[in-house]
């Protein structure tokens, strides 16, 4: 099974990486926020010295806080540290953005820098639209050792919405995609994803998709409600954030109870734009993947946990990690929304999952 760990990058966590080789983790990706978390690419590149076969990269980057040409550069230094077992991660960027009062970036800045990145990464000469003017770039010293782009960086989107999704298709090698151990969701994504790949002229199925879920495993006698608060938190609610737009086109397949429960997590998460004690964004980013606001426990439902998070005794686990993959997804994404309990988390993954896949 290959299986994606993913978690905000902290510098004095960096053991994390070499702990899930160890025990059978295929990728691992660090989380980007400018105000939130460590910068990931030192992170990434520290990790890279103390692993071997894990593949490394941005879980995700985006177009505005790197520009095109510094994103290929970082992956592709990362890329000479670990050749051949780097991709890049990319996203309209939720959290870097929105925690800093920015709006995310638009599907056009996100297309645009992927084209960039792209071609530069083939060692492709490109022209790069800047400050109002485009101007031609390339790697210009590609053959003595200050990046690697002899080996292929594959390139993975981060997609929510439906034109995100369509976008996606065009360049990407595998979409990442909030899903949970749900057949309808997953295989309406899988659909979805296929005809948005064979309307851009490329082979169904060569652009793989990347379930993104929650974690935490019930020890005896635990409940759903000691998953929120002892482990994935408030992560449900960024699965809610990133579903809204594609959930609302398909409210006929996938049913107006949870669409509706999404609407309302994301809504009352986010807050009345007009509201004139509106939190400022400073305050509502705060608590970001560091566990649980206890504010925003009350938005998170058992439906909502049942839908979007891998949670359970270690048999469930398996047996939901399988159901993932078997309704169409090609890799299972943990995204560990606490830093202070990943590496048990981690441990879990491999004993309860990975050690018998």
């Amino acid at each position: 099974m290959e299986f994606v760990i993913g978690t905000c990058a902290k510098i004095d966590q960096i053991g994390m990486v070499k702990q899930a080789e160890d025990l059978g983790v295929t990728h691992f990706g660090a989380g980007e926020g400018p105000l939130l978390f460590s910068d990931p690419y030192q992170f990434l590149a520290i990790a890279s010295q103390q692993t071997s076969t894990i593949q490394l990269g941005t879980m995700v980057t985006n177009p505005l806080t790197r520009i095109a040409p510094v994103t290929a550069n970082s992956i592709a230094t990362l890329n000479a540290l670990a050749p051949g077992r780097t991709f890049l991660g990319i996203g309209t960027a939720n959290n870097a953005l929105r925690s800093m009062g920015h709006r995310t970036a638009r599907i056009k800045e996100l297309t645009d820098s992927l084209e960039v990145s792209r071609g530069l990464l083939n060692g492709e000469r490109v022209v790069h639209d800047w400050l109002g003017e485009q101007r031609e770039i390339e790697f210009l010293d590609p053959d003595a050792g200050w990046y690697n782009i002899k080996d292929r960086v594959p390139i993975w989107v981060a997609a929510g919405g439906p034109k995100g999704l369509h976008e996606a298709a065009k360049y990407a090698d595998a979409v990442v995609y909030c899903l949970g151990p749900n057949p309808e969701m997953i295989g309406l994504v899988r659909r979805e994803l296929d005809k948005a790949v064979a309307d851009a002229g490329r082979p169904v199925g060569s652009v793989k998709l990347v379930a993104v879920t929650w974690f935490y495993e019930l020890r005896n006698g635990e409940t759903w409600e000691d998953g929120i608060t002892k482990g994935f938190g408030s992560g449900p609610i960024s699965s809610c954030l990133t579903n809204i737009g594609f959930m609302n086109q398909h409210v006929d397949e996938l049913g107006g109870d949870i669409v509706n429960a999404t609407n309302e997590a994301a809504m009352a998460y986010l807050g009345d734009p007009n509201a004139v004690d509106r939190p400022h964004y400073l305050d509502v980013w705060k608590q970001y993947l560091r566990g649980l606001d206890p504010k925003h426990l009350p938005l998170i439902t058992k439906e909502l946990v049942d839908y979007w998070c891998l949670y359970g005794s270690p048999d469930e686990l398996l047996e939901k990690a399988q159901l993932i993959t078997e309704s169409g997804a090609d890799m299972v994404q943990v995204f560990l929304s606490n830093p202070y309990t990943a590496e048990r988390d981690i441990n879990d993954i491999g004993k309860s999952i990975l050690a018998r896949a």
